[in-house]
């Protein structure tokens, strides 16, 4: 009886997964960029088309067409991260949603952009595959061995999932957690523990090149694309830098409208939680690989609010940046300020570590442990699965079971578990629009000095909490520099001081101070800015 009970739980495993995993079909995401874009102060475009022929779909959240300083918020570039995709949705929900007033004072002087998808190949492949690849539709040689998608991933106990595959052998690196015997974790060698297994991506080695499942469906995954510190003759980083369309239109989009003042990314890295830190050496390298001093103040800045809006969720992971990844290119190649956080982890009241006496409290096993932890009590299905015999071609005589993590648990949750996250970075991505510069002159200073000529001065102030742009931009050139130009009634002349000048980056709660003299009464104008800051117009009658 209980043989029959057992087949029976084993059987229902894959519908378990599958009722539990409730992210929304490719077609149902695009239903819901139509549903939120159908908003009055929406407007909707298409940057591109994805490799496989998508449209790379734009939320354009602003009041009118005329261009103002923007934040251009980015998701599901790496394609595993559908969590990212969602939080996207959902902030531009929560924005659409606050208070008339609210929203009306917002949108004045700012505008914000959604990219909720750009690897759109990867969402529409996954969310309906049994396992999940980074890359976008184009088939390459992830092993480099000159053949093509040789080495699919393989489902060999049929549960409809790509899990893990252990071998038991007499002293492998992993264990079971204690809490959860099915999760396995690394032996901590320096208090004496020693593993029974070995872990292997849930599959076959066709290819006979030692690796499992290693060159399947997946293509080039986009944030290893990017130009930025770009990893040459690796997996999945695509035959050159930024060769896939959708990582030129992310780029193009940037370039193509300076409005874009900050970038903020849902992806797999995180720089907001803990803020960049200057690196005196790097900076000044060749290619240079640390923000500026005073770039490091306006990280420091934002990640203040950020802790302060994110702080029910706990301490957030350190995902350091890769190679070729997005958010590092548009700092250092576009010179925006850039932000990025995964949007979700695992809370950090899950993280029992601290009072575990129960031999999981190994540092490198601390993610795991909480992890494991929020699983059990949150109930989370389908995250964590049996492990079932299997007989493997590749390990005769050796006992190889199939089951452990299902991968793309570790960053994306039951959608459910995304709400409250939502709300939180709603109110960061208020503040941080908030906090971008802002342009005030004070009142001319008009002095007659005789002749008919007068002396004019005037400052303008940024009375913002952030800089009109990075002060890296002044080192890379891509940005409009801040101008002024003062244009004269045809009855009036310069005697000193130019039509047109340019200035570095106006730092936060500092000011310019602009002079002229000028010959002739008449009405002059004055406009000063710049597109990331906007621009400010003030008339003055001589």
């Amino acid at each position: 009886m209980k043989y029959w009970f057992l087949r029976i739980c084993l059987a229902c495993i894959p519908f378990t997964v599958h009722a539990q995993w409730d992210y929304p079909t490719y077609d149902a995401l695009k239903s819901q960029i139509g549903k939120i874009s159908s908003h009055a102060l929406v407007q909707q475009q298409s940057i591109g088309k994805s490799f496989g022929g998508e449209d790379i779909p734009l939320i354009k959240i602003q009041q009118g067409k005329t261009a103002k300083p923007t934040l251009l918020i980015v998701a599901g570039v790496d394609g595993k991260h559908v969590s990212g995709t969602i939080q996207a949705l959902s902030v531009a929900q929560n924005l659409l949603a606050l208070p008339g007033n609210e929203l009306d004072e917002l949108l004045a002087k700012k505008a914000i952009w959604i990219v909720p998808v750009l690897n759109v190949d990867a969402y529409k492949r996954n969310i309906k595959g049994l396992d999940w690849a980074s890359g976008n539709a184009r088939q390459v040689d992830n092993d480099r061995d000159g053949r093509v998608d040789e080495n699919p991933n393989k489902d060999l106990n049929g549960d409809g999932i790509i899990s893990q595959m252990r071998v038991k052998v007499p002293t492998g690196p992993f264990k079971n957690h204690p809490s959860l015997m099915d999760f396995m974790v690394l032996a901590d060698r320096t208090k004496s523990e020693s593993g029974t297994y070995e872990i292997f991506k849930e599959g076959v080695d066709t290819d006979l090149d030692g690796q499992y499942g290693e060159d399947g469906l997946g293509g080039v995954n986009l944030d290893r694309n990017f130009a930025y510190d770009y990893p040459f003759f690796e997996p999945e980083t695509g035959d050159y830098a930024a060769s896939e369309s959708e990582t030129r239109a992310i780029i193009d989009l940037i370039f193509d409208n300076p409005q874009i003042a900050s970038v903020l990314h849902f992806g797999l890295q995180n720089n907001l939680s803990v803020p960049e830190q200057f690196d005196q050496r790097k900076a000044m390298e060749r290619i240079s690989k640390s923000w500026t001093n005073e770039d490091v103040k306006i990280s420091a800045l934002v990640s203040q609010l950020y802790n302060q809006s994110t702080k029910a969720l706990g301490d957030a992971p350190k995902m350091p940046a890769g190679k070729g990844n997005f958010s590092s290119t548009v700092y250092y190649h576009t010179g925006k300020f850039s932000f990025v956080s995964p949007g979700w982890w695992v809370p950090a009241a899950s993280d029992t570590s601290k009072n575990n006496n129960r031999g999981t409290a190994n540092k490198d096993n601390k993610d795991d442990d909480r992890f494991v932890n929020w699983i059990n009590q949150q109930q989370i299905k389908g995250a964590v699965l049996p492990w079932t015999k299997v007989n493997h071609p590749d390990f005769p005589g050796q006992e190889v079971e199939v089951g452990g993590l299902v991968e793309r648990f570790r960053h994306n949750p039951p959608v459910q578990h995304l709400d409250q996250p939502a709300k939180l970075h709603t109110d960061f991505i208020v503040k941080l629009t908030k906090a971008m510069a802002v342009l005030e002159f004070s009142e001319p200073k008009i002095t007659h000095v005789g002749d008919n000529i007068y002396r004019v001065e005037i400052r303008l102030f940024n009375t913002g909490m952030m800089p009109t742009y990075p002060e890296f931009a002044d080192k890379i050139k891509h940005v409009s520099k801040m101008k002024s130009i003062l244009d004269l009634d045809k009855s009036q002349k310069f005697l000193s001081g130019k039509r047109l000048q340019l200035y570095p980056t106006l730092k936060a709660g500092e000011s310019n101070t602009f002079s002229w003299l000028i010959q002739g009464k008449g009405k002059a104008q004055l406009t000063v800015g710049c597109p990331t800051a906007g621009e400010k117009t003030i008339s003055i009658n001589l």
